[in-house]
């Protein structure tokens, strides 16, 4: 499942990016190197310490038409170049806003059944 999502860097920074391999724990974002170097500059991932942390906002449409949108904090826990301009970030939801962790789990269970 591929969905467009918007990444908010800790410094305030929005960037459009492409969310894939969304699962109950995280989800991976595809996305260019400069915006890599936005959200994980040089491919860093840790900060003074901790991991870097990044809000991510998507829209997820089910096949009946129901569109839920879910805001994650998130933490950075990889950050790989896979061509000479392309890079995917792995990143593991901290917390999810509104309690929509368990829609969430939900919606993939359908996708999953539907495929």
């Amino acid at each position: 499942m591929q969905v467009s999502a918007i990444v908010t860097t800790e410094d305030g920074v929005r960037i459009k990016v492409i969310a894939v391999d969304v699962s109950s724990d995280g989800l991976g974002i595809e996305c260019h190197t400069r915006q890599r170097n936005m959200i994980t500059p040089g491919g860093c991932f840790v900060r003074d310490g901790r991991p870097v942390s990044v809000h991510v906002d998507m829209n997820l449409n089910d096949e009946e038409g129901m569109s839920s949108k879910i805001v994650a904090r998130c933490h950075v826990v990889f950050s790989r170049r896979v061509s000479s301009d392309q890079c995917k970030i792995g990143l593991r939801y901290a917390d999810i806003e509104n309690n929509s962790h368990e829609w969430l789990v939900r919606f993939i269970e359908k996708m999953l059944v539907s495929k």
